[in-house]
């Protein structure tokens, strides 16, 4: 039996969080084919993307072992049963051709071909869509950079924005792994099978699953949000969260964890408020042509290896208007309630971060204990 590895590359702000989620969702009720299996090898049992897979290749800090290594997913699909192995990480976007070769390696121990999936976007929706998601994260280690202009965000990101070359990284993932089957989609909505991220993604893997209560997208941040949680983020990054962590194994990738939870109740809010009735948009026509002129060569590439017009498509496109409001009109009760929330979920431990914590900690001591009662044996010998 020829087995299939899927690597889901996303990129970036193109339903990826969709496609994870239903995966997720499917994989943990036994809904999915017997033949499809979406695992929590690389991922755990609380996300929904195989970023510790993606943390492993590069050697981050933030890899985790007990949430799953390439080696024991070799062995997951060499040994299982299951014809389609699926793994989805944005980040996969960033890889070098060292760390993709890496990857064709290991689906060849696994006796697996790699089918690799990569969606495009057109640059200045996915400039906007990025730094504003980039702002709304509220990372500690942002807080100095999210002041900074918008023009210059492909200076100060975060990530190396090199990833907006489509055509070059298609390029050196067949180079990295000769025999992959690469398959290119672009993330336009009209585009879209059945309109949908989830279904196209179904459709162009040739997994026999139906998108049945796929999210269609993840709800839009509004300028007012936006704002607020760029005035939020020096606040983050001071709030004594370290402490309350001691003893995790990562305390930054659980740090990561609780900030995220408190987004998702700062997100809430902020609909309740009206605040994201309207996306965000920093964009001008002005840098937006800038944009597609720098990229025009590469997206020409992308159309040629993928077989679709993607430049026709991006230059036919529309964009909204510039949008960004006078930060000190929003009414300071709304204001009041956000900041609020945030400082209260900054001094109060998620329940299941503590237990994970707790947990950690009982580790730590039962292994310390177990070398207390090795050095004890090794001098009663004596």
């Amino acid at each position: 039996m020829q087995k299939t590895l899927i690597v889901h590359s996303g990129t970036f702000k193109t339903g990826s969080t969709a496609i994870q989620s239903f995966l997720a969702r499917a994989n943990k009720e036994g809904s999915l084919p017997p033949e499809v299996v979406y695992p929590t090898i690389g991922r755990g049992e609380h996300s929904i993307q195989h970023q510790n897979l993606y943390s492993q290749l590069v050697g981050e800090v933030l890899f985790m072992p007990a949430l799953g290594t390439w080696e024991q997913l070799v062995e997951s699909i060499a040994s299982g049963s299951a014809e389609t192995t699926v793994i989805s990480c944005e980040s996969f976007s960033l890889l070098t051709p060292e760390h993709i070769s890496a990857i064709g390696e290991y689906a060849r121990q696994a006796g697996a071909q790699v089918r690799w999936v990569h969606y495009v976007r057109d640059q200045a929706t996915f400039y906007n869509a990025f730094y504003v998601e980039r702002l709304m994260v509220m990372r500690p280690e942002h807080a100095e950079l999210v002041d900074l202009p918008f023009e210059e965000f492909r200076e100060w990101s975060p990530l190396d924005m090199s990833f907006l070359h489509y055509g070059q990284f298609a390029e050196t993932i067949t180079t990295a792994i000769p025999d992959v089957d690469l398959r290119l989609r672009p993330f336009i909505r009209k585009e879209l099978r059945d309109g949908n991220a989830v279904a196209d993604f179904f459709s162009t893997c040739e997994l026999p699953i139906k998108a049945t209560g796929a999210a269609s997208s993840n709800v839009g941040s509004g300028w007012r949000t936006v704002e607020t949680a760029r005035h939020l983020a020096p606040i983050v990054a001071a709030a004594p969260m370290r402490g309350r962590l001691r003893g995790a194994d990562s305390w930054k990738a659980t740090r990561l964890r609780w900030i995220q939870m408190i987004r998702g109740d700062f997100v809430t809010l902020t609909t309740q408020l009206g605040w994201n009735n309207t996306s965000a948009v920093y964009m001008t026509p002005e840098f937006r042509q800038e944009l597609l002129d720098d990229y025009r060569e590469d997206n020409l590439l992308i159309g040629k290896l993928g077989g679709f017009p993607f430049t026709e498509m991006i230059e036919r496109s529309t964009f909204p208007d510039y949008n960004i409001g006078d930060y000190s009109e929003i009414p300071g009760d709304e204001v009041l309630q956000v900041v609020k929330l945030v400082m209260q979920g900054l001094h109060t431990i998620p329940e299941e971060i503590q237990e994970e914590v707790e947990a950690a900690r009982a580790r730590r001591r039962e292994a310390e204990a177990a070398r207390q009662r090795g050095r004890l044996r090794r001098l009663l010998r004596r």
